[in-house]
């Protein structure tokens, strides 16, 4: 079995899914890991950008990308940006390989890990919230997503772009904007963002949070029959 990561959306949310799938493999020799294929296609547009009607389309690259990872003999392709997931149906209509959702996997854990819980706080860029991507997913799934209010959403953008070039925020003020809306609810958080999900494990978050990526990266190793 071979996995293909369709990167560059951006470069170290890319090595943070690599890095993911080894450090969660259970593997003591080269040849007990996962076969990955990574195309860090950087020439991938901004997918925010052009969900809200700034940028050019990003899905040409995209496919190029899905097509490229499947050539190569990827049946399972990961991509590790939430905002892509936008253009999942039409991407996939270009390759046989199977694009896993993250965001369906996220919805499905999120109703088996946490069932005391139907209401989310979501973390995620101006794309993701714009397209709907993730409040049309739960919902599937009877599971509600709440958002923050347009001022923090334009903070959680700067977060994430200044991850992007190496600058992350502290825990302190990653928890404060998120406990403006959970307080002393029970109201588990979804870091909709890859990036968001690289910044928790940079700063060493120590609250609980729903990680898109791991849980994507789990459902690979387990397609491959290997151990967590």
């Amino acid at each position: 079995m071979i996995i293909g990561i369709m990167g560059g959306m951006g470069p170290a949310a890319t090595n943070y899914t690599f890095e993911k799938l080894i450090k969660l493999t259970d593997a003591s020799k080269d040849q007990e890991h996962l076969h990955i294929i990574i195309d860090n296609n950087t020439e991938i547009p901004d997918r925010t950008e052009y969900i809200l009607g700034n940028g050019e389309n990003p899905i040409t690259e995209m496919i190029r990308s899905a097509i490229k990872l499947e050539l190569m003999g990827a049946g399972y392709i990961i991509m590790p940006c939430n905002t892509a997931h936008y253009f999942y149906d039409e991407i996939s209509r270009y390759t046989n390989s199977h694009i896993i959702h993250m965001i369906r996997e996220t919805a499905k854990f999120s109703q088996n890990t946490y069932s005391d819980s139907l209401r989310f706080l979501l973390l995620s860029t101006t794309g993701t919230y714009a397209s709907g991507i993730y409040k049309k997913t739960f919902s599937e799934y009877g599971l509600d997503i709440i958002e923050p209010s347009d001022e923090d959403k334009v903070i959680l953008m700067k977060w994430i772009y200044d991850i992007k070039s190496g600058v992350y925020v502290s825990e302190n003020e990653f928890n404060s904007l998120v406990s403006r809306y959970v307080m002393d609810e029970n109201i588990p958080v979804v870091l909709g963002c890859s990036e968001l999900s690289y910044l928790s494990d940079i700063i060493n978050i120590k609250k609980e949070y729903i990680n898109p990526v791991s849980i994507t990266v789990n459902l690979c190793i387990d397609l491959a029959g290997k151990k967590i």
